[in-house]
C-alpha cells in the first residue's frame, strides 16, 4: 500500500480552484468506468457522461460530503491525507442524492429528518456507496465500512444492527 502524507487543512484550502476542479474531473473520469456509477446513471435514464454536468465542489463541511439542492459538496478534509482515491466512494453516494433531488418525482427527506439510517434516500445512497467499495477495494472493506457506519450512528441492538447491515450490503 502506498504511503500517504498529511497535508495541512489550510494548505488544502489554498489550492487553486483549477487544481481542485482537476481532482474532481479526474475522479469523474474514473467513475465513468465504474459499474456502480454506470448502473446509477442507467437507472436514471442518462449516459454515464452526464456526471460531468453534476456540480461538484470542495467546501468546509461538518460531514464528509453533502448534496444540497442538486449541488455536491466534498469536505476539504478528504484531501488532507494525500489519498483522495480512497474517498471516491462518497461520489456515487452523493450522485445518488443528486439524481434523487433532481430527477425524482417528490422531495427527498433530508438527512436531519428522523433516524438517518432509516431514511430511504440515505439507504439507497449508502447501498450504492457500499457496492462501489466492494467492487473497488473488496467485500471485506465494504463490510468494515458498514460496521463503522453502524457504530458511528450508535446502532447497538443486535437485531437492528443485523437488519441494517444486511440492507446496506444488499448490492454486494
Amino acid at each position: 500500500m502506498a504511503k500517504t502524507h498529511e497535508i495541512p487543512l489550510e494548505t488544502v484550502k489554498k489550492m487553486s480552484p483549477k487544481t481542485l476542479l482537476g481532482l474532481i474531473n479526474k475522479a469523474k473520469e474514473y467513475l465513468k468506468k465504474d459499474p456502480t456509477m454506470q448502473r446509477i446513471c442507467e437507472e436514471n435514464g442518462v449516459e454515464v457522461d452526464f456526471i460531468d454536468q453534476i456540480p461538484t465542489y470542495f467546501a468546509d463541511l461538518d460531514v464528509s460530503a453533502r448534496t444540497d439542492h442538486g449541488v455536491v459538496y466534498l469536505n476539504y478534509k478528504l484531501l488532507c491525507d494525500g489519498d483522495f482515491y480512497k474517498d471516491l466512494s462518497y461520489l456515487p453516494h452523493e450522485y445518488t442524492h443528486y439524481f434523487q433531488q433532481c430527477f425524482g418525482d417528490k422531495p427527498t427527506k433530508g438527512s436531519d429528518d428522523g433516524n438517518y439510517l432509516d431514511n430511504e434516500f440515505e439507504q439507497g445512497a449508502f447501498q450504492n456507496q457500499v457496492e462501489f467499495i466492494a467492487n473497488e477495494f473488496s467485500e471485506e472493506e465494504a463490510e468494515r465500512y458498514v460496521d463503522h457506519l453502524l457504530k458511528h450512528h450508535k446502532i447497538t441492538d443486535h437485531k437492528e444492527k443485523k437488519e441494517k447491515k444486511d440492507d446496506l450490503m444488499s448490492l454486494v
